[in-house]
Order: C-alpha cells, then structure tokens, then sequence
C-alpha cells in the first residue's frame, strides 16, 4: 500500500505509515474532523496485528459515556449497552467495550478489535438477530450514516 499521502498529509504529520489496519478509516475521520487535542487520560501502548504500536487512552467506566457522545461521529449515538458488529472481523461486541486510539494528531473511536483488524467507528454496525450481518457478508457494501458537525 502506498501511505507516501498518509506520510505527508498536513493533518497527521506524526501518523506512522507503517500502520496500515483501518488507515482509509483514519484518513477519512481526520478528514471530517481535523485535528484533536489530546484526551485528558492516560494511555497505555497497544500492539497491532502488523507489529506497530499506537497509544490507547485508559477511559474509566464512569466516563465512557461522556466520551462515545463526544466522539461518536453520527447522529443518534448508540447506547453503552448496544451490541454492534465490527464489519472487519464479523464479531459482535457491546458499544461500552469501545477503545479510543491517539494516532497522529487525532483521537479515533474503534472496536475492541481493532489491534487485529483495524475496525473503526465507521465500521460499526447494528448485527441481525443472530448477531450476524448475512447481508453484508461477501458484499462491498459501505455503511453510511450521516455525520455530525
């Protein structure tokens, strides 16, 4: 993959290119959003599937509310307890497992897969009854939702 745009974008300039899960997901919300100031939380590492290392803020229960309502990008932010479906790796998780990764310039909302397969926010979707997503499965479909300013 060629990340020489990702390398020389003005918005991420510390964004690791070697990084490459969930990288058209990060470009698109830096993009949307600009750049961020830091989080007021400690971080911790988290080690990538690819070898890479980005820092994941350490977000107490109590907060986490708070922090999906202040970063989630779309209208009608799901609640703590809402299962949603990681589009990259067809697994279920509840919304208040979410982690928050500080890459680059931005703060950028993902599942709690996203060390092995780089789902973000925007790939987050409401699973079938079975906790499935059949209709999506083999397809290209994007999920589209539409985002807050």
């Amino acid at each position: 993959m060629n990340t020489s745009k990702l390398r020389n974008h003005k918005l991420i300039p510390d964004f690791n290119p070697s990084n490459s899960l969930g990288v058209q997901e990060r470009e698109m919300m830096m993009q949307l959003f600009g750049p961020q100031d830091r989080l007021d939380y400690p971080t911790e590492i988290l080690k990538m599937a690819n070898g890479c290392e980005v820092e994941k803020y350490i977000i107490p229960d109590e907060d986490k509310e708070k922090v999906l309502d202040a970063l989630y990008p779309f209208f009608d932010t799901p609640s703590l307890d809402a299962d949603m479906l990681d589009l990259h790796t067809q697994r279920t998780f509840k919304v208040r497992d979410y982690i928050v990764t500080r890459e680059g310039n931005g703060n950028f909302l993902v599942t709690p897969y996203y060390a092995e397969a780089g789902g973000t926010v925007l790939d987050w979707v409401t699973p079938d009854n079975d906790g499935s997503c059949k209709n999506l499965k083999g397809s290209p479909i994007i999920s589209v939702g539409i985002v807050r300013s």
